[in-house]
């Protein structure tokens, strides 16, 4: 068999794509030209959808209407808290990764706001961008400090990395992946946990994350702790046929579907 190789995503990257998926945020103001100490003492309103402007560190966020409205011509300065949650399938509610966006918020006039909601949607279809000037307001957040924490510690992003990277090829697909390998009915997982265990444990292994990269799964020990741990591909993956490819070899499987495998050399 061959050895597993493979990189893992780097910091800028996975900001990334916890910034695309989204599935909790919330943006605290704490500032505003008329309160330079704090902007209001109300609970931190939830974001629903979080944008990067390509090429920039950049943020279109989308928070509700009466929110955005104590932002003021001149700005404020902001917090972003994305937790970067499992949503769907056996594994949901698992948080993989914080990221934190500190930096400068603008609110632009209704106008420019439709119209960005028209350019994001070509990239992310969302439903939330239909209340866009009704419910929702798009404001726009520039980076100043952008702070990772997940498996790996606490690192510091630099907003010209994250400006420079992108997410991952899979995260708009992640989920629906998580789902459908982590049912009880599929026995991919615990042969991919047969990879780090000798024999399988009691509970059930669960995969929570999928990247170009590889996989990661959490299996509960002997001891009743979590462990998480990392399985890279053999190759990294852009598309999806490439990406089945890699999930059949960590499970022992063929590199093609058994109903192509005669057809291959």
């Amino acid at each position: 068999m061959r050895s597993l190789v493979g990189p893992v995503p780097e910091p800028a990257e996975r900001v990334s794509s916890a910034l695309r998926r989204c599935p909790r945020a919330t943006l605290e103001l704490l500032s505003t030209p008329s309160s330079p100490s704090a902007a209001s003492a109300a609970p931190a309103p939830e974001v629903t959808l979080v944008h990067q402007v390509p090429g920039t560190a950049d943020l279109w966020v989308a928070l509700p209407m009466a929110h955005a409205s104590v932002i003021g011509v001149g700005g404020a300065t902001a917090r972003l808290e994305v937790l970067d949650e499992i949503i769907g399938g056996a594994a949901e509610g698992r948080c993989r990764r914080i990221v934190v966006v500190e930096g400068r918020v603008e609110l632009p006039g209704l106008r420019a706001q439709r119209r960005t909601a028209g350019e994001i949607a070509r990239d992310l279809p969302d439903t939330v961008l239909l209340d866009v000037g009704t419910g929702v307001a798009l404001v726009r957040l520039r980076a100043e400090r952008i702070v990772l924490t997940d498996d790996d510690g606490v690192t510091d992003i630099d907003p010209e990395d994250l400006a420079t990277s992108g997410p991952d090829p899979f995260s708009d697909l992640e989920g629906h992946w998580l789902a459908h390998l982590n049912d009880p009915r599929c026995q991919v997982v615990p042969r991919m946990a047969l990879r780090v265990c000798r024999c399988l444990p009691a509970e059930r292994p669960l995969l929570v994350g999928i990247d170009r990269a590889g996989v990661d799964i959490e299996i509960v020990g002997r001891d009743g702790r979590i462990h998480r741990e990392r399985l890279p591909f053999a190759e990294a993956c852009v598309g999806v046929t490439e990406l089945g490819t890699q999930l059949r070899l960590l499970a022992g499987g063929s590199r093609y579907p058994l109903d192509r495998a005669a057809l291959r050399p």
